[in-house]
């Protein structure tokens, strides 16, 4: 509060008229113009960390030969370029990681690896989740690896947030911009180590929220689960249908990242959950009713 008056007061004390400091603006416009390059075209992060380098280190020895002179500006290229550089050196380090892991595009793979978001359900049926990768090679042969990975399995249990697992199946390797570096179809999968510490207590408040959630009136059974914690195996095709001819198909499961921030706030969730489930259940039956 007391650094937000601060803030408020000088804007206040510079007028309407002030001029506002946009220098910080080149330096973000660098940094994500740099990463969108070596994102798509990855072999290019080498050439555009090298460069930025150069560039920098040539601005530096430009301002020292001409002493102050256009000082600020050449301050504001070097940072610039600095940013560009250290933005496509970590890229290109990422690449490399990634480059071992896409190898093994079109093979039977086995990968260990800990599960990184939450499942959702598939238009073929599997259970589908983020895998970060810690060992991949051919069947019984698995060696050291790191790079995330989207991983596809059948009916299961156990494969919750922060679980170490182990699946074997064939991979196909990704376009450049996605998260994943391979898709790996699998054919079999078992759990090596359950979720432990906080994701074991996450885990099993989300157990707890879903086991309550079925319990209530269809369709809000199917729905809830998707819309607190990103369950949506009780959504059934015929409910997942209605909501994206109603266009609320967003609506039916939360995201891997806010299904992880809302696992520490799952017993907030239960009980607001237990007050208006009521309501929730007649809301979403109504909508069913609708479209159907």
């Amino acid at each position: 509060m007391i650094v937000q008056a601060e803030v408020e007061r000088e804007r206040l004390a510079r007028g309407p008229g002030a001029r506002r400091d946009l220098r910080l603006l080149p330096v973000a416009g660098a940094a994500w113009g740099v990463a969108l390059v070596c994102v798509f075209l990855p072999d290019a992060s080498g050439w555009c960390a090298g460069g930025c380098s150069a560039a920098a280190l040539l601005t530096g020895a430009a301002m020292m030969l001409r002493r102050l002179s256009a000082a600020s500006v050449g301050g504001l290229m070097i940072v610039v370029l600095t940013v560009g550089g250290a933005v496509a050196f970590t890229v290109m380090s990422e690449t490399a990681r990634r480059a071992a892991v896409r190898g093994w595009d079109g093979r039977v793979v086995e990968m260990v690896g800990e599960v990184a978001s939450s499942a959702s359900v598939g238009s073929d049926g599997r259970l589908w989740m983020d895998l970060q990768v810690g060992g991949i090679g051919s069947p019984g042969g698995v060696h050291a690896a790191s790079a995330p990975v989207r991983v596809g399995v059948g009916p299961v249990e156990g494969f919750d947030l922060g679980a170490v697992v182990r699946v074997t199946g064939e991979s196909a390797a990704t376009d450049p911009g996605e998260r994943a570096a391979l898709v790996l179809f699998a054919s079999s999968a078992t759990v090596e180590r359950e979720a432990s510490g906080v994701f074991a207590v996450a885990a099993g408040l989300r157990h707890a929220f879903i086991d309550r959630s079925t319990r209530l009136p269809d369709p809000g059974a199917g729905l809830l689960p998707g819309l607190a914690v990103g369950d949506t195996r009780a959504v059934g095709p015929e409910l997942n249908e209605a909501m994206r001819t109603s266009g609320l198909s967003h609506l039916t499961a939360v995201s891997g990242d806010t299904s992880t921030d809302i696992g520490g706030s799952t017993p907030t969730v239960v009980t607001v959950a237990e007050l208006e489930c009521s309501q929730f259940a007649l809301d979403a039956g109504a909508l069913h009713a609708d479209r159907t």
